[in-house]
């Protein structure tokens, strides 16, 4: 099983490869580290910290790109040119199918974004050995590396979600609103919940009823919000190991929910 799903992996990996929007994603991902780097050079001695944060936002920009178009393209392509029933013809299972789907497409997501980290730490390396020292007092390299890793945790849940709810609806646009959705609400949900619970909302009251819900929506929702340390790169600070180990738990186990239902679905769902 595990050969078959790696199989179909590789060949994911390889379309995407092929895709002329992966290219014109990388090539705009480029132009904007390469003239970022000309633009932190006004922002006096914080331009270490300014350096990093443009850089690492660069990168989850182009990761975001990637998986919000191009990804779900790739999975609406099987069933557009009907490749999904050679495949489904063959001795696969729709649950292979879906994993070895998912794997491709986060590998595609991993390898893109990977590439940006080390050419974006590259011209960080060379604007570091162009200023004083005193310009990157904060920089740590233990930081920059970490903070990416993270984003690719988060990536690591993203890329689950959008083959789940590529098995609930045939249309990639809805897709990539339900997808687009669930990753703004995951971003906020704990901003929002942090208000309401501080209580300056105003002459507007919550109802316990309402609590309640916003508590289990909380859960629900994945939390994206934790995965963005870029701030703390910055600065060069680093989340404790325990956390990290944790947060991956936790981009772990979500992951592995969402695949399940998205297997259950996609094995009881009728191809058109």
């Amino acid at each position: 099983m595990l050969n078959r799903i790696w199989q179909l992996a590789v060949l994911t990996f390889k379309e995407g490869v092929r895709d002329r929007a992966l290219y014109g994603v990388m090539i705009i991902a480029l132009m904007m580290l390469v003239a970022g780097m000309g633009i932190v050079s006004l922002f006096g001695q914080e331009l270490g910290k300014v350096a990093i944060d443009l850089t690492l936002s660069t990168v989850v920009f182009a990761g975001l790109i990637l998986t919000f178009f191009a990804n779900i393209n790739l999975l609406r392509k099987d069933i557009d040119k009907r490749t999904i029933y050679s495949v489904l013809s063959k001795p696969i299972s729709r649950k292979e199918y879906i994993l070895g789907k998912y794997v491709g497409l986060f590998s595609l997501v991993a390898v893109s974004t990977s590439l940006l980290a080390l050419i974006g730490a590259a011209l960080c390396a060379l604007l570091k050995a162009s200023y004083p020292v005193i310009y990157f007092a904060d920089f740590s390299w233990n930081s920059y590396f970490q903070a990416f890793y993270y984003e690719l945790a988060m990536f690591f849940v993203l890329n689950a979600v959008i083959v789940f709810f590529s098995t609930i609806t045939t249309s990639s646009f809805l897709t990539f609103l339900y997808s687009v959705s669930v990753y703004v609400a995951g971003q906020t949900i704990e901003d929002v919940v942090r208000f309401i619970k501080s209580g300056n909302v105003g002459d507007f009251e919550i109802s316990a009823l309402h609590r309640g819900l916003l508590e289990v929506v909380q859960y629900l929702f994945p939390n994206f919000s934790a995965f963005d340390i870029k701030v703390m790169a910055s600065h060069g600070m680093s989340m404790p190991p325990v956390h990290t180990i944790l947060l991956l738990g936790y981009s772990l186990i979500y992951t592995t929910i969402l695949l399940f239902f998205a297997v259950l679905i996609f094995e009881r769902s009728e191809l058109q």
